[in-house]
């Protein structure tokens, strides 16, 4: 079965808080959850996967639903999903920083994310 196991919006804002900070738009963090839910899943799990890592470290970083740390509540939870479904994503920390980074400037697509994770996922 492709289905994938996603974290909830009380797993996301845990991992924010135990970074120190605290969530203010809640909204925003059940809108990214219902986007992943809302797409037809592929045969294909690791493509699932990659979508729904992508979507979970993109778009907290673009839409900022916490008031700090968005960034790296964005990698954790990523990289959370990605353990939750027992897959592992071959990049390193600085890489990771490396393409938050390029998220918050705009400098990376949303469909290039998702091949990034898709390369790097074992």
């Amino acid at each position: 079965m492709n289905k994938i196991i996603l974290p909830s919006i009380e797993e996301i804002i845990e991992i924010n808080e135990k970074l120190g900070y605290n969530v203010v738009n809640r909204g925003a963090l059940d809108f990214i959850l219902a986007r992943i839910k809302s797409r037809k899943p592929s045969k294909d799990l690791k493509k699932n996967i990659s979508f729904a890592a992508a979507n979970l470290w993109y778009e907290i970083i673009t839409q900022h639903p916490f008031l700090d740390g968005n960034k790296r509540t964005a990698a954790e939870s990523m990289k959370h999903l990605i353990e939750t479904n027992n897959f592992g994503l071959e990049i390193p920390m600085n890489g990771i920083i490396y393409i938050s980074l390029k998220i918050a400037n705009n400098d990376i697509t949303f469909n290039n994310l998702i091949r990034i994770i898709y390369e790097k996922l074992k």
